[in-house]
């Protein structure tokens, strides 16, 4: 049964089952933005760039405590797990895609570069939660 509004708890799972899904589903993502970085969909890249930091993000959260949060602010979701200021900034980078890259109109135009540089941030994002979970 979920939390009150902004708070869910890992259902019929383990915490430890629960976020090792999570982090499987993160690791995903980035084989997904890969694909799409190679087949020239860069704003579909960094989207799934964003997932992947986000999923990895959560499954921490759930390991932590066995609940997530229903937010897709990568800074805030980062700065609620104790990040160091590296994994931060990272998080600064790569939050804009979630949506920038579903709203033309939403911000400025995703580049290759920046999809790399968001893929890079989100690989990073990833190393650091999968050392936090061992």
């Amino acid at each position: 049964m979920p939390l009150p509004i902004g708070r869910f708890v890992a259902r019929r799972k383990s915490s430890l089952a629960a976020s090792e899904e999570w982090f499987r589903k993160a690791r995903r993502n980035l084989r997904v933005a890969n694909a799409n970085l190679d087949a020239g969909f860069v704003d579909v890249a960094a989207f799934y760039a964003q997932q992947a930091a986000e999923f990895a993000l959560k499954a921490l959260q759930i390991h932590r405590t066995g609940q997530f949060g229903r937010i897709h602010d990568l800074t805030r979701l980062s700065r609620e797990l104790s990040a160091p200021p590296r994994i931060l900034k990272l998080a600064a980078l790569v939050t804009p895609a979630y949506v920038a890259a579903r709203y033309p109109d939403a911000g400025g135009k995703i580049t290759r570069r920046l999809a790399e540089s968001m893929m890079e941030a989100a690989r990073r994002i990833v190393r650091w939660v999968r050392r936090q979970m061992v």
